[in-house]
């Protein structure tokens, strides 16, 4: 089994255009191609130093992992060996860096509003995109320019979806929170979600009597019909088109408001998957 260590190097990945990717060290076999860095030296004449990063352009004996680098070429050693023990192999990770924010790669189709990124050859792979549509066969995005052409959209199968990391992270916290006060609350309290409804609903009756008791109730009606009133005959003395259904709505919210800024209610929609 090929071992894994905890350090994380940030590279230009060129295979998307040179963004900043993330690559973690393995402890194996290099081949042509891939990043390694060197964990060790196997002499104190190199002209290299342990921390820094080569591309393999071949293999000397592959049997026992030692490769070459071309840039890594000295006096001492002109054909830039490494030996096996001397080297970890960069693994890409899925975790890319752009505009300071870090996201994941994600294969799936994306939808209207997600940021995507091109994997494709030519000019424009790497280039990073929002989805303004989504169709059959791919997802339409603004205009851009690849090899002298005008292009509006990537094809499925050939950009990947940036899933922020931050929000996720958040939305995974948020979630387990969520959970631990649900918990709390129905086992530790043995309150049901019956129960909170009912308490709710009877704080609010109290409110509204309280409301209507004082006379602030009357007083928020007068006031938001007042207001349409006048709004409504601004258009040539005429009362707007849905002026008789907008009154008992928007007197209904009003009061709504003030309710829950009394009682410090505060109702947030659930995410989506909760």
């Amino acid at each position: 089994m090929m071992e894994t260590n905890a350090n994380i190097h940030v590279l230009a990945d060129e295979t998307l255009g040179g963004i900043k990717r993330e690559y973690v060290e393995v402890d194996r076999k290099a081949e042509v191609g891939e990043k390694i860095v060197i964990v060790e030296k196997s002499g104190c004449g190199e002209g290299y130093e342990i921390g820094a990063i080569f591309m393999v352009d071949r293999e000397y004996r592959p049997k026992d992992g030692d490769v070459e680098c071309d840039v890594a070429s000295s006096d001492s050693n002109p054909e830039g060996l490494f030996y096996r023990e001397e080297y970890h192999v960069l693994e890409p990770t899925d975790i890319v860096h752009i505009d300071g924010e870090r996201y994941k790669l994600t294969d799936r189709k994306a939808e209207v509003g997600e940021k995507v990124i091109h994997v494709y050859k030519g000019e424009s792979n790497g280039i990073v995109q929002i989805v303004r549509k989504a169709v059959d066969d791919g997802v339409e995005v603004d205009t851009y320019e690849d090899e002298g052409e005008l292009y509006s959209g990537f094809y499925h199968g050939y950009y990947y979806v940036l899933v922020p990391l931050d929000k996720e992270k958040t939305f995974v916290n948020k979630h387990s929170v969520y959970k631990e006060v649900k918990n709390y609350i129905h086992n530790e309290l043995g309150i049901s979600r019956q129960d909170v409804q009912e308490m709710i609903s009877i704080a609010v009756s109290n409110e509204v009597q309280k409301m209507s008791e004082s006379g602030k109730l009357d007083r928020i009606a007068g006031e938001k019909i007042a207001s349409l009133i006048e709004e409504g005959f601004e258009n040539g003395g005429q009362l707007l088109h849905g002026f008789k259904e907008r009154v008992p709505q928007t007197v209904s919210n009003e009061a709504g408001k003030r309710i829950a800024n009394v009682l410090n209610i505060h109702v947030e929609l659930k995410e989506e998957g909760n």
